[in-house]
This record gives C-alpha cells, structure tokens and sequence, in this order.
C-alpha cells in the first residue's frame, strides 16, 4: 500500500516535487497537494506577461489537469490548511476536513510585503503576487488609472512593465540608488533604468515613501522629501516574507524561513519544506532555481536514496520590463578579483564577468544574455579559465574556437 505523502502548496516548487517524485519513487506514495489559490500550479515569472497582454493566463499553467491525475496525485486546490497535528499526523482544512499524512511537505511560498506607513489600509492600496492579484491590476490598467509602485526590485520592475503595457500611467518609487541593488551593479542597473523608463515607466530612485494619501481611497504618495504623487492606486511590490504561520503554530522551528537541514527536512520528523517558505544553512532564496534544485534532492531522499542539499548559486535570468537581465555569483569587484566589462550604452548592451582566483566567480548581462547559461555552468562548475580568459567576454562559439586553436 502506497504511503500517504501530502504537500501543502500547489505553487511551482510543488509541482516540481510531484515531477520529480514520478521519475524516482512512482507507486510508492499516494500523493496528496492542497493549495489554497483555486487554479492549478502555473508559472509565477509570467505573470506580468499576462498582465501585459503578452500571455493568456491559462498559458502558464505548469501542468494540465490530466498530468496530476495520471500520476495519481489528488489534487485540493481553493482550500486552505489552517493547522497541522504533528502527534497525530494530521492536518486540518478551512471546512473542518481532516488529511492524514505520513510524510509531509510545506511548499508554502510567502507573502508580499505591506510597508508599515500611514494610509496603507486606504482602499487601492494593492500588491502584486498571484494571479488573483493580476485580474485586479488588469481592472485599473483599463480604466487608465495612475499608479504608483513602490519598490524597484524584480517584483516591482514586472508590476511596472505590465501595468504600463497594459495602459496605466506608472511612477516605480524606489528606496535604494539603483533598480535590482540585489542583482545588479551600478552601471547595468543605469542602463536599465534608462530601457525601462521608454517603456512607459516614470523611475524615481532615492525615493522613500513615506505615506500614503487620501480619506477612503488613494489619491496620492508623499515621499520623506516632501514629493507628491497624485496616485488612484499604490502596488506594494518591496519584497516577499516566507509563510511560517501554519509551521510555528505546530511548533516546528521556523526563523526568517522553516528551517530545514541538507535533506530539507524540518525539526519535527518525516515532515519537509522547500521553495521560498524554507530556511537553509541561514538563507532563504525565494527564486525559483534553488526551489527546483531542492525539489530533485528532496525527491531523491523520498526514494530513499542518498541526496545532500548543499545551498544554490543565486542566478537571475529573466526579462525584466522587457529587457533581458542575467545576474549569478559574487557580481561585485573587490580588492582580490578581477573584473572585466564590456558596455555598449547605444545597443543597450552590458556585460561584466568577475574572475577570482582564475576562476568565473559572477557575471552580470543586460540586453545580451545569449551565454548565460555556460557562464552559470562555469560559475557552478568553478573551471579555471584562464585558457579562455581573453575571449570568454565574446561568447562560448568565441572561446572554444580560440581554445580549439
């Protein structure tokens, strides 16, 4: 008799999971995922493709319906768990239905941050996470509503891009001196900022906000520096907090995230976390690559196979309101490496390999990202590149030809 596996999330690090549990261990457990948003598990990253118009929603789906059933996975999505029973293996949901488990896995992703300023319980004040949350920016795109996001990070640059493509007049507010300070370093996050702002998309940097204005609804944002913006609505899309509730209430240890060991196993026996919800080694990534890169191990140690979770190179590979971004490894120069950079600000092009040690340590693309994956494969890999150091910057066609000769 299968064993009864039950994930809680149907986001993308559960529908990998589900993935990989069908390559590695088929039959041996009755598979259970119960998701509070009511659709299937669709691809988060597209989703200011659907708000721009370039995507139907039901096109980023991960997986139709037929692919859960036919590898007997039932699936309870629109239902949310509102405690776990750790002693008696159990969970219980909204409608006071009960699911037994054997093993357990919290995929349970996280929540966007509200800023805690004056006026952000106005009426418009909105964030930009799911697609429930897309249907609602949709609304204010077509009625041509002005809208101010705050926060120039990935998050933020998708509202942005979507909302302006869609037809909303957009102000992106932005606490720190340059968009995507997380992945980017200074010159490509100006190079950025100077592809984005055609697009439709009023940037201002250096900007805290300070409240939000109105009686009932926004009409507007004040800055710390007395700045107004007339506003009828506001997108919160400064960072993401992992969802720990449902863990800590059972008394699973939890810190910024549930923390997990190299298994991704949490301190309470035969119960998991992965994705954006977990804590490893002290990290939470909240990207979807490490979440991937969990689920194939996770899956291993499920099949009872040897598998170690050793952390995950940070890589972003995206386009980013339009343009194509790459950013992976240790991007920023210091006294003990070595940076070469090629920028072409008229073709809108940027690149930046850092070598330490003879080896790739990080790299950062804008408007070319044709290499990126051979430089993460170099990154990861941590090759010496000194036979290809002086072509590398031209591509891997260029450096093997060099090479070959």
């Amino acid at each position: 008799m299968s064993e009864p596996l039950v994930i809680v999330g149907n986001g993308m690090a559960a529908a990998r999971l589900v993935d990989e549990l069908a390559k590695t261990a088929l039959g041996r457990y009755a598979i259970a995922v119960i998701g509070e948003e009511p659709r299937l598990a669709y691809n988060r990253v597209l989703l200011s493709s659907v708000l721009a118009g370039e995507t139907a929603s039901h096109e980023i789906e991960l997986k139709p319906a037929d692919w859960w059933r036919d590898r007997g996975v039932t699936l309870k999505y629109g239902c949310a768990v509102t405690e776990i029973d750790v002693g008696r293996r159990e969970l219980r949901i909204a409608n006071d239905e009960s699911v037994e488990f054997s093993k357990l896995v919290l995929a349970t992703g996280s929540t966007p941050l509200r800023l805690n300023v004056p006026g952000a319980e106005l009426a418009g004040v909105h964030t930009f996470r799911d697609s429930r949350d897309v249907d609602l920016l949709l609304t204010l795109a077509a009625a041509k509503k002005r809208v101010v996001v705050v926060g120039g990070g990935l998050l933020g640059l998708e509202a942005a891009y979507g909302l302006a493509k869609a037809g909303a007049p957009v102000t992106l507010v932005h606490l720190m001196d340059r968009l995507m300070e997380r992945q980017l370093d200074a010159p490509a996050a100006a190079l950025l900022k100077s592809l984005v702002e055609p697009r439709g998309i009023t940037v201002l940097l250096n900007a805290n906000t300070a409240r939000i204005l109105g009686e009932r609804r926004v009409d507007g944002v004040q800055l710390a520096d007395g700045r107004r913006i007339d506003a009828d609505a506001v997108i919160f899309a400064a960072g993401i907090r992992p969802n720990i509730a449902l863990a800590s209430a059972a008394g699973i240890p939890a810190g910024r995230g549930i923390i997990v060991d190299d298994q991704l196993q949490t301190g309470a026996r035969g119960i998991f976390a992965l994705g954006e919800c977990a804590e490893h080694r002290g990290v939470c990534y909240g990207l979807v690559e490490p979440a991937y890169e969990q689920a194939r191990v996770l899956a291993q140690h499920l099949a009872g196979r040897t598998a170690v979770y050793c952390g995950s190179v940070v890589a972003t590979n995206l386009k980013v309101s339009g343009v194509s971004v790459f950013s992976a490894g240790d991007y920023l120069s210091g006294d003990s490496t070595e940076s070469i950079v090629l920028s072409d600000v008229g073709r809108g092009t940027y690149k930046k390999l850092v070598i330490s040690e003879g080896r790739l340590a990080g790299a950062v693309l804008v408007g070319d990202v044709a290499d990126a994956l051979w430089y993460l494969e170099l990154i990861r890999g941590r090759e010496e590149v000194a036979r290809i150091r002086k072509d590398m910057m031209f591509g891997r066609p260029a450096a093997i030809l060099k090479e070959a000769a």
